[in-house]
């Protein structure tokens, strides 16, 4: 079982981290774990996806078969994903297809054939769902019907997770290549060219790309330099790059997670844990919850100064196996063995015996 433990004796930086309810996962083999703003979406092995309540309570479960080869997507008209076949050893035999399924019970409502791709990206846009295929195609399809609006064919294949923003995603290439591809359009904004490959992309509040590469290098470009505006250097290739606020929240394959100011690139702090980062989540741009592959706990970091301000141990077999998700002042986490529902300001208790959402004990400060 997980416990929430921090030391008897409590600065004021630290907080409590409460559990509110876990749910048994260990037997469907959960391996992916989103939130909208009432429900937990969780998906397993065989394509199976389960709805919970934010009491932890399952209201629906569908299995679809063959493997989950997307992120789970939650959107006001529906919930998306892609499923890919299977053959015995032999990997993806049959294509991909995009699913919408009915947020409140389930049923598929329609599917769309894709180019088959090893993995699948889905973000949303004005009414579209934007589907981002590592065989280097970007599509805009309408997320009731089903119909593409555009589709493009950018680089051979991409690499990287891309980085939706509210008007564009960037894409990186396997040829060291960024694009920003417009969402209303498809067509190609802007490329920048780098020296190494590409392992990590997002963009700053004020518009600059933010990229991690192989060598540890993280840069931050604008279309309009052919110089990076600045570089940083770790110890190991970058894993994730997120940004909140004016800070860049990078991992890198060193062990570091760090905290840099997006305006120059300088270290506001850096902290090493035991073994390689595999989770980094943030938490309503207070804190960041960070895990590491050889680990059997998850840290909260206070994102304004580094230090740690709390701590969620894991059982001894337990490991966690997607990042971390937040709605409502609840965290939600997923491991080997359960999902689980957290808050930082203890599990106000409703008329039915479940955390109580809408209370402000819930809520995140």
């Amino acid at each position: 079982m997980l416990s929430a433990i921090l030391g008897q004796s409590k600065a004021s930086s630290e907080i409590d981290v409460a559990k509110c309810w876990s749910y048994p996962v260990a037997e469907i083999v959960a391996t992916d774990l989103v939130a909208d703003d009432s429900r937990v979406f969780i998906g397993a092995d065989g394509a199976m996806v389960q709805a919970l309540s934010f009491e932890g309570k399952k209201i629906w479960s569908s299995e679809l078969g063959g493997d989950i080869s997307s992120n789970i997507l939650p959107l006001e008209t529906g919930l998306f994903l892609v499923t890919s076949s299977v053959s015995g050893d032999v990997d993806r035999a049959g294509g991909s297809i995009l699913r919408s399924l009915s947020k409140a019970t389930g049923v598929t409502t329609w599917t769309l054939k894709l180019p088959d791709a090893e993995r699948h990206f889905l973000g949303g846009f004005n009414g579209s769902l934007i589907v981002v295929s590592r065989n280097g195609i970007i599509q805009s399809i309408d997320a009731k019907s089903g119909e593409v609006r555009w589709r493009r064919e950018i680089a051979e294949n991409f690499v990287a997770a891309p980085a939706f923003t509210a008007e564009k995603v960037l894409v990186a290439s396997s040829v060291k290549q960024i694009f920003s591809i417009s969402l209303n359009s498809g067509e190609i904004e802007s490329m920048r060219k780098l020296p190494f490959a590409v392992t990590a992309i997002g963009e700053s509040r004020t518009g600059e790309i933010v990229a991690g590469d192989e060598r540890g290098n993280i840069f931050s470009l604008l279309s309009i330099n052919e110089k990076p505006l600045w570089r940083y250097k770790s110890g190991g290739a970058i894993s994730r790059i997120s940004t909140i606020g004016t800070f860049i929240l990078a991992a890198s394959h060193d062990n570091f997670v760090y905290y840099l100011t997006a305006r120059d690139g300088d270290v506001a702090w850096k902290k090493r844990l035991s073994g390689r980062i595999s989770q980094v989540g943030n938490i309503n741009d207070q804190y960041a919850l960070v895990s590491s592959s050889d680990g059997n706990n998850a840290v909260v970091a206070d994102l304004a100064s580094g230090k740690v301000a709390g701590m969620i141990l894991f059982g001894d077999e337990e490991t966690p196996v997607f990042e971390p998700a937040t709605s409502n002042g609840l965290i939600f986490l997923l491991t080997n063995e359960a999902a689980y529902a957290y808050s930082v300001n203890g599990c106000a208790v409703n008329k039915n015996g479940g955390p109580d959402i809408k209370s402000p004990a819930a809520n995140l400060k």
